[in-house]
């Protein structure tokens, strides 16, 4: 024993490295510092949140028909003091949060820039998502200690942060790294280390950035093409991260069969199915349907578009021979919000189980990779700003590759489909998808040689052909389709100063749309809850006021309850008022 205490003794005299050894304040089974890459993984795999936001917004984009959220977020209203609508704040300021802070900083100070990069481009591409969804929000003082309130900063500001920290991300993986890291392909749940395909994430959220504010000012129509131009060069750039699926939730797809999240309360809505198959409703003026609309975008009755058969979920049995898929084999129903399901994602009329679905389908799949950016939604911006900017022919060449790009998107989570038969040998679902990717490919080949895509007349092709493919091309997973639909104010009939206004664009009771005629219509058909047709006589909430939904309401259990008196001082509308959400964003309005 006493041999021992002169040991400690002499190692506490002459030197340093016993003094860790003996820090009773580390521990080092929960250590308060960990190496950049290792935070790498956790910080983008929050980004399943952006699934739990989904239930909201795809009500409200009608994307989603059913029950569960469509039922408040479908009628442009919320949850009052609810999380509901919140987890992008959630994962943005807390799973993210310093973490991001972290790889960041260390990844500077230790000159491993590829991972200083790689948290600079997420932290942009997140900082976009939470800005257009919530408009107004702390940023300055996001990460300050010892604060008791958070001061907002205005859309514009969190905007601008958005492109200083995409391009400081590009500039950061221009850099020589000092380490290497040999876990980088595995933490990397994005690209898997490919530097290259990092930096044209981070243009992308640029374009993003540049589109979603195009309205204030026309150059930043020129910004979103030269951003649109470094980015992805094809599907195989496409942005999405992977789960595991090993049979646990906590890392398996969202929305897929083993969380039950979607299971026999959500499933493809009525428009959709209607824009898909050709089938948008003609309404006369009393509101009730008269045929069909005469100019349907994305496909008619006649022409068969096959990412119906990935998108929807059917009843129909899947044919033995897959030559024998063609129009009308398969038959897609939509259901309203807030309306029964009559048939799940897939394809059942029950909730799905592992007997009668697997893993799933599609996006629908527990081990599906979810997506955050396309290169089909990047063609499409750029379609977009050329057409505006009065440059049609080249604006054509972008949208045809943005078609392209979205077939080649849907194709790559096909899983070719098993039949399930019963006791009496009957086809009773299908695990896995209808289509194969050889029959796909086909038909995705008749499809765009078809009037709608490459033989559309270039005199014909028009800024709706453009924003509805957008439309189709991120269903049901992107909330920047909320980006596009506010842009153009929901296609109202705008008031004097561009933008909704009561008595012009909306009552109490109804909300006016542009005729489906209306050249300056972009979602042909689109119709919101309150408006005087068929099946769209649903009133908003009464403290909507008549006016749609402009943004998401900050999280409850952060700002409401601990951050009120900032929220107080919001406006024009303060943050505490009962119609907040109809306050209109930043980049929706017109001028600087």
């Amino acid at each position: 024993m006493r041999k021992i205490l002169i040991s400690l003794t002499l190692f506490l005299v002459i030197g340093t490295s016993c003094t860790k050894w003996l820090d009773v304040n580390k521990n080092v089974d929960a250590p308060d510092w960990v190496v950049p890459i290792l935070r790498l993984a956790p910080t983008i795999a929050a980004y399943e949140g952006i699934a739990f936001d989904i239930r909201a917004l795809a009500p409200m984009m009608q994307y989603f028909g059913g029950g569960g959220y469509s039922g408040v977020f479908g009628l442009h209203s919320y949850y009052s003091g609810s999380d509901a609508g919140g987890e992008a704040w959630r994962f943005v300021y807390w799973l993210q949060g310093k973490n991001i802070e972290h790889i960041i900083d260390d990844g500077r100070a230790r000159e491993e820039f590829t991972l200083a990069g790689m948290g600079l481009a997420i932290k942009a591409y997140s900082w976009h998502l939470l800005a257009s969804l919530h408009g107004d929000l702390p940023v300055k003082d996001a990460f300050v200690p010892g604060l008791l309130a958070h001061s907002y900063d205005t859309q514009d500001y969190a905007f601008a942060q958005v492109r200083k920290w995409a391009r400081e991300a590009i500039a950061e993986f221009d850099k020589q790294d000092k380490n290497v890291y040999p876990t980088l392909a595995t933490n990397d749940l994005i690209y898997a280390g490919n530097v290259a395909k990092w930096k044209k994430f981070a243009y992308a959220t640029l374009a993003r950035n540049y589109i979603a504010m195009s309205m204030k000012d026309a150059k930043y129509l020129d910004s979103a093409i030269a951003c649109a131009d470094l980015s992805f060069s094809s599907a195989a750039d496409d942005a999405s991260f992977r789960f595991d699926a090993t049979g646990i939730s906590n890392n398996t797809n969202f929305i897929g069969v083993l969380r039950a999240n979607m299971a026999f309360t959500y499933t493809q809505s009525d428009y959709m199915v209607q824009v898909m198959t050709g089938t948008i409703p003609n309404y006369n003026a009393s509101g009730a349907i008269e045929g069909l609309l005469e100019k349907q975008i994305i496909t008619d009755t006649a022409t068969l578009d096959p990412r119906t058969i990935l998108m929807f979920g059917s009843r129909d049995t899947m044919p033995a021979n897959q030559n024998d898929i063609k129009k009308g084999t398969f038959n897609f129903v939509g259901t309203r919000q807030n309306f029964g399901v009559h048939t799940s994602f897939w394809g059942g009329t029950a909730s799905p189980t592992e007997a009668s679905a697997g893993k799933g389908r599609w996006l629908f799949r527990d081990d599906a990779r979810f997506p955050l950016t396309t290169y089909a939604e990047i063609q499409l911006i750029k379609a977009e700003a050329l057409f505006r900017k009065g440059q049609k022919a080249p604006a054509f060449e972008a949208f045809k590759l943005g078609v392209s790009g979205h077939m080649d998107f849907v194709k790559s989570f096909i899983v070719p489909g098993t039949p399930v038969k019963n006791a009496a040998n009957k086809q009773t679902s299908v695990i896995g998808d209808k289509i194969g990717v050889a029959r796909f490919n086909v038909l995705a080949a008749e499809y765009m040689n078809s009037k709608f895509v490459n033989a559309l007349p270039l005199n014909d092709f028009s800024l709706s052909h453009i924003m509805m493919q957008k439309y189709v091309s991120m269903y049901p997973w992107s909330l920047d389709t909320w980006n596009d639909l506010r842009r153009y104010h929901y296609d109202l009939v705008l008031g004097a100063g561009g933008v909704p206004v009561t008595g012009t664009s909306y009552t109490t009771d109804v909300v006016y749309h542009k005729l489906n005629t209306d050249a300056t219509r972009i979602y042909k058909g689109f119709y919101l809850p309150p408006s005087d047709v068929i099946n769209r006589r649903q009133k908003f909430a009464a403290w909507n006021y008549g006016a749609p939904c402009y943004r998401l309401r900050p999280r409850y259990n952060s700002e409401y309850m601990w951050n009120l008196g900032s929220l107080k001082k919001l406006t024009p509308i303060a943050g505490d008022a009962d119609n907040y959400h109809t306050s209109i964003v930043w980049f929706a309005q017109p001028g600087n």
